[in-house]
């Protein structure tokens, strides 16, 4: 769901399971052929609704020769970084993140704004790059960066251009129309093309029970999605689901989505994630575990892809793979629970 602080911020510099418990494997695996995709929030990223030094604070040392995550590493096709992120870091420390996902076949995802703020609105706003930053050469620092150290950037998420470019009650939104929006997003895909080619550039938005967008949350995402193909020529190539998990329905929703996305041609994810209020990693991991429970064994979900994400306080951790309560602990069960190949 939206994540409370403008994304842009965060690029540059809810059945809801709440306990607190120990989550324990299921004892009965369903085979499940999604492709996993991790992506922590490394720490010191800027988000206000944050405190300070949130995120995951051994981010780097998933990237070491000898980092303590065997089997995850085994299973984890996509690394996911935030755009601004790939321009603060040092050379050094990216480029040995470079090293290791290539020397272990991984490909990258980005996350990223994909509209330009006016100077009458948008800035401030999530999926926006403010208004006195150029879209187009931050777009292209942050790619250029990246191809000079040969990193296989393979996928690139649009931040939610559909709920805030017309849909929030923000008034600092644009407020654009539909084609409009599709439009710019198709400029940006152009723009990914002439430095990454085979790059897929696909979106993520915001799934409410219905009352959160203008008609019902399916029809409302299909139209968007319908319209992007109409005003680019060419269907997103994937859609993931950014779930308000408060919502009790959601599975259903959810499931009805993953039918529908595929039925436009694209593939569809979903992301696996705690809560914004949790202080724990104990409490974020088991929700982020009750959830694709949830989804994948007790109501049958089939995604393409599985992106564990943060953008939130915790985890603290990556590492140890051995820690149920870090974020590759949390691989690892999602592994044994869904009998992941």
């Amino acid at each position: 769901m939206p994540r409370a602080f403008p994304a842009f911020l965060l690029t540059l510099s809810l059945v809801a399971c709440g306990s607190g418990s120990v989550v324990t494997p299921s004892t009965t695996a369903v085979k499940a052929t999604a492709a996993i995709w991790l992506h922590p929030l490394p720490p010191g990223t800027s988000n206000p609704s944050n405190p300070p030094d949130s995120g995951s604070i051994d981010f780097l040392k998933l990237f070491a020769s000898d980092a303590p995550w065997p089997i995850a590493v085994a299973h984890t096709q996509v690394i996911g970084l935030y755009a601004g992120w790939i321009v603060s870091i040092d050379d050094q420390d990216l480029q040995s993140l470079v090293t290791f996902l290539n020397a272990h076949n991984m490909g990258i995802e980005i996350e990223a704004p994909a509209m330009q703020a006016l100077a009458t609105c948008g800035t401030g706003v999530e999926g926006y790059a403010p208004y006195g930053v150029s879209l187009h050469d931050f777009t292209l620092a942050y790619l250029q960066r990246l191809k000079q150290l040969n990193a296989q950037v393979a996928y690139l998420k649009v931040d939610e251009p559909f709920y805030f470019g017309n849909v929030t009650n923000d008034p600092r939104s644009c407020n654009f129309s539909l084609t409009n929006i599709a439009s710019q997003v198709g400029q940006y895909t152009r723009l990914v093309k002439t430095v990454y080619p085979s790059a897929q550039v696909g979106d993520v938005e915001p799934v409410f029970a219905d009352g959160g967008y203008p008609m019902a949350t399916a029809a409302a995402l299909a139209q968007w999605h319908q319209t992007y193909q109409q005003v680019t020529g060419a269907a997103f190539p994937f859609f993931f689901a950014d779930i308000d998990w408060s919502n009790p329905t959601w599975p259903a929703l959810v499931k009805t989505l993953e039918a529908q996305t595929r039925q436009q041609g694209m593939n569809f994810g979903i992301i696996y994630i705690g809560d914004q209020t949790d202080t724990s990693d104990l409490e974020w991991t088991s929700k982020a575990y009750a959830r694709f429970q949830a989804y994948q064994l007790t109501n049958a979900g089939t995604p393409d892809y599985v992106l564990f994400q943060s953008w939130e306080p915790h985890p603290t951790y990556c590492l140890p793979e051995s820690d149920s309560t870090t974020f590759t602990g949390l691989i690892d069960a999602y592994i044994q629970a869904t009998g992941t190949e």
